[in-house]
C-alpha cells in the first residue's frame, strides 16, 4: 500500500445525512465526478486550497448517516483535506454541522497527530515528541527564553517601595520560583 496511516475516532454530522446527500459525500470522498459532485468539484478547484487527496475512500458513513469513520485498519493521507474540502463546499452550504476528534498515526514515531472538528472549523495539530532527557540534563523541558524571562522577574522582585494599587506575589511564591527554576 506505501505509506500507512492508521485513522481512530469520529465525527458526528448533525443533522444525520440524508440519503442523497450521504450518496453525495460518499462521491466526493471517492473523488467520481459525476453530474451530483461537478457543482463540488468546480467550487473546490476554484478555491484558495484547490488540492484533493491523493486518495479516495478514506471515511465510512455510519448506517444512520450521523458519524464520519474513518477507514478502519491501514489507510493513507489525506483525511483532513478531504474534511476540509468537504466542509467548506458541502456541509456548510448544506446546513450540516462537523464535530468530534480523529487521532491519526503514520509509519514514523514523529508522523502522529490530531483533525479536530467543532462547529465546522477544522483544524490539524501535530503530536510533538519531546524527549527531555535524563534528569540530571540541566536543559530538560525548559524552554531557553522562558527560563530567562522567569529568572528576570525573580531577580527584579523586591517587597520594599510598594505602592496601594499594586498587587504583589507574596515572596514565599518567589522563593519557591527561585528554587525551582534551576531545575527547568
Amino acid at each position: 500500500m506505501g505509506y500507512s496511516v492508521y485513522y481512530h475516532g469520529e465525527i458526528n454530522i448533525t443533522p444525520p445525512l440524508s440519503e442523497d446527500h450521504a450518496a453525495i459525500v460518499l462521491a466526493v470522498s471517492n473523488q467520481e465526478e459525476r453530474e451530483e459532485t461537478s457543482a463540488i468539484f468546480e467550487a473546490i478547484a476554484a478555491s484558495r486550497e484547490s488540492d484533493l487527496p491523493g486518495y479516495g475512500g478514506l471515511f465510512a458513513l455510519s448506517d444512520d448517516r450521523a458519524l464520519i469513520l474513518p477507514e478502519e485498519d491501514e489507510s493513507r493521507h489525506g483525511l483532513r483535506l478531504c474534511l476540509l474540502q468537504l466542509i467548506e463546499h458541502f456541509f456548510k452550504p448544506s446546513g450540516y454541522v462537523l464535530n468530534g476528534e480523529i487521532s491519526w498515526g503514520g509509519d514514523e514515531p514523529d508522523d502522529r497527530g490530531w483533525i479536530f472538528v467543532k462547529e465546522n472549523q477544522l483544524e490539524a495539530v501535530d503530536d510533538l515528541i519531546v524527549n527531555a532527557g535524563p534528569s540530571w540534563s540541566p536543559d530538560h523541558d525548559a524552554d531557553p527564553d522562558l527560563k530567562q524571562k522567569i529568572q528576570s522577574l525573580v531577580d527584579t522582585s523586591d517587597s520594599e517601595g510598594c505602592s496601594n494599587d499594586l498587587t504583589v506575589v507574596a515572596a514565599a511564591s518567589l522563593d519557591a520560583l527561585r528554587c525551582l527554576l534551576p531545575m527547568l
